[in-house]
């Protein structure tokens, strides 16, 4: 710790100990750990947001940067609060709805790719022209955006990228992610009170998004393809970008389970690996790529999305990736299971849900959860992995971490009025579908995503339910 700093350290600590000092001196403690943290790891900070700054700080999120980063995050929070006052964070929790619409407004006239990428600024009238927008509205729209630090305003009427803008400009996948959010979910949030007016349970009543446009999502994506499109590219980026980011630890999990699966496991004979509800398979091509000693069947009810995962397959997993049609809730049989002639009747199966049970009412969930039953009897006992949301314990994490995982669960039920379970509810349910189901549940969380994974393998008859964590 510098001199300088102790200095500030004992100076703060002489002064009376009103509340804004007691969070500032904390804030500047953790900093500090943070520092000396990031040093040790040999861990830069670029000093500014301009064009080209990156960092591992944002890319890091485990281990003690992770929880002094989020303590720090909290305590900024705290101090926020203390100085706007009631009134003050009320105005500007709810003002920031602005500023979402004038960032919608530049993603929809491409305004971000029409700025350099070097750096350097271009004036507002020489935008509006490339753009076709009025120059005074535009002028002003950009004007906002640059307050939140997403573009700089380096002269009057000039705007230049900033990092955050660089990234909209730069990654068309996520720059559909943004979009989606600024506009589908921000109308179905509007109306989600009005949908709350009536009678509305879970499951079986109307989503606030189906409130406000008439039809449930999926249906609107499919009458207006230009927003179905984007929808479509933006969970395509999503998916690419969780298994290294700190977005969604979901398919991280399941690539450590068949990691840990296959190094604890001496039996060297390929598995095959059923996705269930897997549409154009992109997640088993990805998995097939990173094992070469797995095969894979992807299930869907959809010929349609088959068919594209089967014009999408690169020429090496031909061979080993597969598609199949099928009645997702029809029971597998152990013939089914065993091939024509029998002839994969010693091969080991895994069967894969991941992100399919969250959308299905407690009925249709036991439903899908039965069907495996009978092909999980056979002597080589397959074993079934469910990976899926999870809603966590209330209190688990600091109230800026909280309000991460409390939106995805109004997400859900914006936009498509479903109940994210909790670990204690996805246990209820799954032992329900079977007396004899042996389950080992571990769970692990991101900065915006809870997700859980179950094993469950079928016990002998008369065994009871058996639950394990890990």
């Amino acid at each position: 710790m510098s001199a300088l700093s102790i200095w500030i350290l004992r100076t703060m600590s002489s002064m009376p100990q009103d509340k804004l000092v007691k969070t500032a001196e904390e804030i500047l403690v953790q900093t500090l750990e943070l520092s000396k943290q990031l040093k040790q790891r040999s861990i830069v900070l670029p000093s500014s947001l301009s064009v080209g700054a990156n960092s591992d700080l944002w890319n890091t999120h485990d281990g003690e940067i992770k929880a002094v980063r989020s303590r720090i995050l909290a305590l900024t929070m705290q101090l926020d609060t203390l100085l706007e006052g009631p009134h003050g964070f009320l105005h500007e929790y709810v003002s920031t709805n602005w500023d979402h619409g004038a960032l919608y407004a530049l993603l929809e006239f491409d305004v971000m790719e029409k700025i350099p990428l070097d750096g350097t600024s271009v004036g507002f009238a020489q935008l509006a022209g490339e753009v076709g927008l009025e120059p005074e509205k535009l002028l002003r729209i950009c004007r906002l955006v640059a307050t939140a630090g997403i573009l700089q305003e380096t002269e009057e009427g000039f705007f230049a990228h900033t990092a955050i803008s660089e990234t909209l400009a730069r990654d068309e996948g996520y720059k559909k992610f943004i979009g989606f959010q600024l506009f589908e979910t921000r109308v179905a949030s509007a109306h989600l009170a009005d949908s709350l007016r009536k009678s509305n349970p879970f499951w079986n009543g109307e989503s606030a998004f189906e409130h406000a446009w008439g039809m449930p999502m999926y249906d609107w994506h499919t009458k207006n393809p230009s927003k179905g499109k984007r929808f479509a590219q933006a969970m395509e980026s999503v998916s690419q970008k969780v298994v290294c980011s700190d977005l969604d630890p979901g398919n991280g999990m399941v690539i450590d389970w068949f990691t840990n699966h296959q190094s604890s496991n001496k039996d060297d004979r390929a598995a095959l690996v059923v996705e269930v509800s897997g549409k154009t398979g992109s997640f088993s091509c990805q998995l097939a790529a990173i094992f070469p000693g797995l095969c894979f069947e992807v299930q869907d009810s959809s010929s349609e999305l088959l068919q594209r995962g089967e014009k999408a397959l690169v020429p090496k997993l031909v061979g080993r990736v597969r598609f199949s049609q099928r009645d997702l809730f029809a029971p597998r049989s152990i013939e089914e299971v065993d091939g024509e002639g029998g002839d994969r009747s010693l091969t080991p199966i895994v069967f894969l849900l991941r992100g399919v049970l969250w959308s299905l009412d407690d009925s249709k969930a036991i439903k899908l959860l039965q069907s495996f039953i009978p092909a999980m009897q056979r002597r080589e006992r397959p074993l079934l992995v469910i990976n899926d949301l999870v809603s966590p314990a209330w209190g688990s994490f600091e109230p800026h971490a909280e309000r991460a995982f409390r939106r995805r669960d109004v997400t859900l039920m914006t936009m498509h009025n479903v109940k994210q379970r909790t670990a204690s509810e996805w246990g209820i349910l799954i032992c329900s579908a079977s007396p004899q189901f042996k389950v080992t549940y571990s769970e692990r969380y991101s900065s915006h995503s809870c997700r859980g994974l179950w094993e469950v393998q079928l016990g002998d008859k008369g065994e009871k339910n058996a639950n394990g964590d890990s």
